[in-house]
């Protein structure tokens, strides 16, 4: 059995199998002070757009699991797609808005073409969980959080006529911990928030690099003191993009990524007035007024699901601040899965044939919008370290 194969049959054992005590029978007074749900639960649905209809079967598990799991790699989709017709991108050169041209650190193959990553998902040390103090005489372990799993699949008619299952999904109702990898590739949604000082960006761009031009300059030290913020996420490492030329809209997301970041035509955002100067200062090429936009996925380490512990009101629940709607999935063909995030506008999370990751924004409990990874602006440029998975090691076990 090899690695991936390990890891999945842990990830599925994790959510089914549950220690069990011997069986009892209760007396009619104790039944009377108990209530709860039952431990399986199935949900049927079914959606239809554009002609095109789908059922769902889904098994919701009433667990409430803490574990500490690692291995060495997690491979998923593995097979060959042609990035040369709407299926990804990864050209070797991109022309810059002056005309120049360069390259990006893409490791390349015999024939000196781009090596494109073999899988969907290839997440090298792989780690749900961490543990502090590894190196001390009492370590202590900092489990993963879930409740309520959940296994899901898709159906649909075939050309004969023929129900047959086209996908297949496992999510978190909830989720809260350190899931630790090498982001080698990454297929699907994959959303942060990078939050920092106005004072940071002009300095990066404008005083240590001095890669802005004057008029950004100007516009960045407008906002010097400010709080600046953005979203970040998957995209071309050449072009900036976060969607590739001949991807179909509705889908909108990059296949077997290795960088992240401001897409091409965002930018930071900041509270007053100044919300109307950084419009201005758009991505592009990578770069946002000499601050660079574009980061590669592996440099973020250790992604913490939730609101860690250290921005936690006093009291806090798990309920009010662990993530919803995280999940992984597998799909032959076109499969629209329910969001299960909790956002207002939640409506289908659109995949295609392959693999796909979802940690995406999230309701916390109060419905505000959340981030599975919030970054400083600095840390959004260095990434972010990895947590230690295993008594005396970071990484392994």
């Amino acid at each position: 059995m090899n690695s991936t194969s390990k890891v999945l049959l842990c990830l599925i054992s994790l959510v089914i199998f549950k220690p069990l005590s011997a069986l009892e029978p209760l007396e009619d007074r104790e039944l009377s002070e108990v209530s709860g749900q039952a431990f399986i639960s199935v949900d049927s649905s079914s959606y239809s757009e554009d002609g095109e209809a789908w059922d769902f079967r889904r098994i919701n598990l009433g667990l409430d699991i803490q574990t500490l799991l690692t291995a060495d790699e997690l491979v998923v989709g593995e097979f060959e797609r042609n990035f040369g017709d709407g299926d990804g991108t990864a050209p070797m050169v991109v022309e810059g808005s002056d005309g120049s041209t360069r390259t990006v650190d893409y490791i390349y193959d015999e024939n000196g073409d781009v090596a494109v990553p073999s899988a969907d998902l290839i997440l090298e040390n792989f780690a749900l969980g961490a543990v502090k103090d590894p190196y001390s005489a009492n370590p202590e372990v900092v489990p993963f959080r879930i409740r309520a799993p959940y296994i899901e699949l898709a159906y649909k008619d075939n050309d004969q006529g023929i129900r047959e299952i086209i996908g297949f999904r496992m999510g978190f109702g909830r989720a809260q911990g350190y899931l630790s990898a090498d982001l080698l590739s990454v297929t699907g949604n994959f959303e942060a928030f990078v939050v920092g000082n106005g004072t940071d960006a002009y300095n990066s761009a404008c005083v240590d690099g001095d890669s802005g031009a004057w008029e950004q300059c100007l516009l960045l030290s407008a906002v010097q003191g400010s709080v600046i913020y953005s979203p970040i996420e998957l995209l071309d490492g050449y072009t900036g993009n976060a969607l590739p030329d001949g991807t179909d809209e509705d889908v909108g997301y990059i296949k077997r990524a290795t960088w992240a970041g401001v897409p091409t035509g965002g930018n930071f955002s900041t509270g007053a007035w100044l919300r109307e100067v950084l419009p201005w200062l758009t991505a592009k090429d990578c770069e946002i007024s000499g601050v660079r936009s574009c980061l590669k996925t592996n440099i973020y380490q250790s992604i913490y699901l939730g609101l860690p512990e250290e921005q936690r009101p006093e009291g806090a629940t798990f309920e009010e601040t662990s993530a919803r709607g995280m999940f992984v999935s597998l799909q032959s063909e076109n499969v629209p899965w329910e969001d299960l995030s909790g956002l207002s506008n939640a409506g289908r999370v659109y995949t295609e044939r392959g693999a796909f990751f979802n940690s995406s924004a999230y309701a916390d409990a109060n419905g505000n919008r959340r981030y599975p990874l919030t970054l400083d602006l600095y840390g959004g440029l260095a990434g972010t370290p990895r947590v230690a998975t295993c008594v005396g090691k970071v990484k392994g076990c």
